[in-house]
């Protein structure tokens, strides 16, 4: 449960730039501050912050321009929080992990849930980088990113992933944040150093080094490639497996098929 506790002295509509919002969530103090003030709606249940506002919470912030607060009234005449929405220039920081290039975020206190909408989405993790054009959701607490429309996933110069979809399942270790596991969905495209791979759905482990690929694959190098339904690339060790897809009864229909030394380039 979330309370809200207000420090001023007076009540007027609009409360000093820099005051504090102080609120409890999971034993962590919240607080929220702006340059030009902070607005108290009551008719409306929120509190308006305006101009450089910043929402803290422990190690995890929201800067914008604009912040609402949203609230309910308790039993006890105390306030509980259930969502903050941040409006234009939004940035998300929460341990070493940023994103910015919001227009557009709504963070559920009680889920532990944001999402974030704009056209030029990056959230970056040491050398690890996610992109969307359209739409990033983070669950802090399960640990989880989800980039959607146009979504593109990098670590350094190892490799690229692209999708109409991304899911990241993220893993803490010594106070680091790194990408343990990658899927992808729809026109999935991944490039290496000296390979491009094609498919419908991809599974990237980073504790194996291994994408699977589902569906349509097509592996690329050079004027040379390979198709068929699945199939296994090694990111560490730069080897790439065309195998029959697995759970066919009848696995002589799912042969690999490959062409050597062809100029034919699949990337449509």
């Amino acid at each position: 449960m979330i309370r809200l506790l207000v420090i001023f002295f007076f009540f007027p509509n609009w409360i000093n730039s820099q005051q504090i919002i102080n609120q409890k969530q999971n034993g962590e103090p919240v607080e929220i501050y702006a340059e030009q003030g902070i607005e108290w709606h009551k008719n409306d249940n929120k509190y308006l912050a305006i101009g450089n506002a910043i929402a803290k919470s422990g190690k995890m912030s929201v800067n914008s321009d604009r912040i609402e607060a949203f609230y309910e009234e308790s039993d006890n005449s105390g306030m509980d929080i259930k969502l903050v929405k941040a409006h234009r220039n939004v940035v998300v920081t929460d341990e070493n992990l940023k994103i910015v290039g919001g227009k557009l975020a709504e963070y559920n206190l009680r889920k532990d849930y944001f999402s974030i909408f704009g056209k030029n989405l990056i959230l970056t993790s040491q050398e690890n980088k996610l992109e969307s054009n359209n739409k990033m959701e983070y669950w802090r607490t399960k640990g989880v990113a989800i980039a959607s429309g146009k979504a593109k996933a990098q670590k350094g110069n190892e490799f690229k992933i692209e999708a109409e979809k991304l899911v990241w399942y993220l893993n803490e270790n010594d106070k680091k944040i790194d990408v343990k596991k990658i899927f992808g969905f729809e026109n999935v495209s991944i490039y290496t150093n000296n390979e491009v791979a094609f498919s419908d759905k991809a599974l990237y482990n980073k504790e194996s080094g291994i994408c699977k690929l589902f569906g349509n694959v097509k592996l690329q190098k050079g004027d040379s490639f390979l198709t068929g339904d699945y199939a296994e690339v090694d990111l560490n060790k730069g080897i790439s497996k065309l195998l029959p897809a697995p759970n066919f009864d009848k696995l002589n229909e799912n042969r690999v098929r490959a062409l050597i030394d062809k100029k034919q380039n699949f990337e449509e």
